[in-house]
């Protein structure tokens, strides 16, 4: 059954047309969703019990069956996990910063992109997420009480593969009469597919993007981005800067450090040479280790040594500490749901 969640308010308020309610019906309805964040029918007090009842005869509220969240021991991060159809869940992980919490949400089940690197490349790639699906994994974790203010797309699945429908989410998102987010505090990440980034310049559509870099040496980058071959990272630079052209938002460089594959001096001064082309933020990540991911993490110490070098170039360069590990729920992680499926 389809959710009233993928539903513009256009289509909501023909479903009002149809049932004889009110025009103003549709936009009381969507005020609940999204504004007061209510995860079931019975919650819409002020919505009749006929309008409400013919409602969930068609439509369920929330796209999952059943969703359950995991904590870290300081709960600084907790991890969500959403069961979307019988065989398949999307996992999701509310990160708690001093000020403010963020929301690292899923775009697909599994990924189809396959970085050696990722535990969602090795679940593999299952099907796009609707727009219900990724805007529901917001209104959940809202609902039970955690005043998101940031979202990163950047959980499981390559967020410009189901462009569509990221795009109607991050709309949703944004848009005044739903939750109101700031845009600037929304960022999509993408391993660098040069027919969507050139379709966001067609659309007219400006994000903050985070960037994969895996390793800016295009042989190297292949060996563990399989992307490479077909999306080579010389022509994704230039569409990027092309981009960044056209308004004032940011760009990260996401650079996760494999020991002995991409840590070597000469590498970080590459990665230091795109970042200063792009003008872009480098965001170093230590591997967050996996028994079914072939790598293992660099040493603090080289890993402090890498974001110096950086900054003494002149690159601005942080460094992004694991938060939720022992949940499997750190950076890379998100799969463990499809792997190991949450048994009755």
């Amino acid at each position: 059954m389809e959710s009233l969640l993928d539903l513009s308010i256009d289509a909501l308020q023909t479903e009002m047309a149809l049932l004889g309610a009110p025009k103003y019906t549709a936009k009381q309805i969507w005020g609940w969703m999204y504004q007061k964040q209510v995860t079931t029918y019975d919650q819409m007090s002020n919505i009749k019990k006929s309008i409400r009842e013919a409602l969930a005869a068609k439509y369920t509220l929330l796209p999952f069956s059943e969703h359950y969240f995991i904590g870290d021991d300081d709960d600084l991060a907790i991890k969500y996990i959403f069961k979307i159809d019988d065989h398949n869940s999307v996992e999701a992980v509310v990160l708690s910063e001093k000020d403010y919490k963020t929301l690292c949400i899923s775009s697909q089940c599994g990924c189809p992109v396959d970085c050696k690197f990722c535990l969602t490349g090795v679940a593999g790639f299952k099907r796009n997420l609707t727009v219900g699906e990724i805007v529901g994994q917001l209104l959940v974790t809202m609902s039970e009480g955690h005043p998101i203010t940031h979202i990163v797309f950047m959980g499981m699945g390559e967020p410009l593969l189901n462009y569509d429908n990221v795009i109607a989410a991050y709309k949703r998102f944004t848009e005044e009469s739903s939750f109101n987010l700031s845009g600037r505090k929304i960022t999509i990440s993408t391993s660098g597919y040069i027919r969507n980034i050139e379709q966001l310049i067609t659309d007219d559509i400006h994000l903050n993007l985070a960037f994969s870099v895996g390793s800016a040496n295009p042989l190297i980058r292949e060996s563990i981005m399989p992307i490479e071959k077909r999306n080579p990272i010389v022509k994704v630079a230039r569409l990027l800067k092309q981009y960044l052209k056209l308004h004032n938002r940011k760009l990260t460089l996401e650079y996760t450090l494999l020991k002995g594959v991409n840590d070597t001096k000469d590498q970080i001064i590459e990665l230091g040479n795109l970042a200063q082309y792009l003008d872009a933020k480098v965001n170093l990540i230590n591997l967050n280790p996996h028994e079914r991911i072939p790598f293992s993490p660099v040493d603090n110490k080289v890993l402090t040594g890498f974001k110096n070098l950086l900054l003494k170039s002149g690159v601005r360069a942080t460094i992004r500490y694991t938060k939720g590990q022992e949940i499997v729920a750190a950076c890379g992680q998100l799969g463990e749901s499809i792997l190991t499926p949450k048994t009755a």
